[in-house]
Parts: C-alpha cells; structure tokens; sequence
C-alpha cells in the first residue's frame, strides 16, 4: 500500500512541475535553451518514472502477514543511514568541494545498500563524480564548488 501512496504522489509532483513548467514564459529571440527547457525534461523524466512505479506498485501482489495486515518491507536503518550520508554530503559539498564529496557520498552509498567492495566503489564514485563535474562545469558554464583540490584541467 506504501508503494502505491509514494508512486501515485510521484505522479502528482511531475504533473505540477510539468504544469508549472509550462506556466514558465519564452523569451523573445532565438535562445539555444529556452528558460522552460529544464524544468520540462525534468517533468517528463518524473513523469515516465513515476507511471514505471505506478504501474508496477499496482501489478505487485500485497503481501499480507499472519494476522492480516501488510507486510513492512522497507529495511528502515538503511532509509535512515541514506538520509544521514545525504546531510553529510550536503554539509561537505562546500567546504571540501563537489567531485570529492560526491566520491565520498557514492561510496557511503554502496557500503548502505551492500557493497564491500572499497577500491571500485571509490574508482566508479570518482569517475562518475569527474565526469558530472566536467559536463556541468567545464562545458555548461555552470559553477561548482572545487573545494581542497583544484583540478588543474
């Protein structure tokens, strides 16, 4: 039942993004990338995520327990161990700079939902956190905290 309620919530934040997308006005002019142009690929990627688990939450069968009630089975520490890693990388993200907080977030992550795996963990956290640093900082103009480590390219 939890599923279905998240799902279905999911479903109403992207028809009021894609709503307040829309709402957005176009400059005059040529623009490259009009100011509405974000915000809708974001509505529609929430959007065809969120029918995904709407369609899914209502196929899955309900899980009843013994006594008849639902099943719980969200694994609670590790929601609350996400959440923890989310501020902390929230309250890194400034001070040590963006490519290694995300690094040290992706990691922390891993170890959460179950990986042991420390060397790839890091090696896949770095690549991945370099490559969004350099597509929204190098290429698309937009700032990001460089922290301790200024990367020298």
């Amino acid at each position: 039942m939890t599923q279905r309620i998240v799902s279905l919530g999911f479903l109403a934040t992207a028809v009021v993004v894609l709503a307040q997308a829309f709402a957005i006005p176009q400059g005059s002019g040529y623009q490259a990338v009009a100011p509405r142009g974000f915000p809708l690929l974001v509505g529609v990627g929430l959007a065809v995520v969120a029918v995904i688990g709407v369609v899914q939450a209502f196929r899955a069968p309900v899980v009843k327990a013994a006594d008849g009630d639902e099943e719980e089975t969200t694994h609670w520490p590790s929601v609350l161990m996400l959440l923890a890693a989310l501020a902390v990388y929230a309250l890194l993200l400034s001070p040590i700079g963006y490519w290694q907080a995300t690094t040290l977030f992706f990691v922390a992550v891993a170890r959460v939902l179950g990986s042991r795996r420390l060397v790839r963990d890091l090696l896949v956290g770095l690549v991945l956190a370099l490559a969004t640093y350099f597509l929204f900082d190098r290429l698309l103009g937009i700032t990001l905290p460089p922290g301790l480590i200024r990367l020298a390219f």
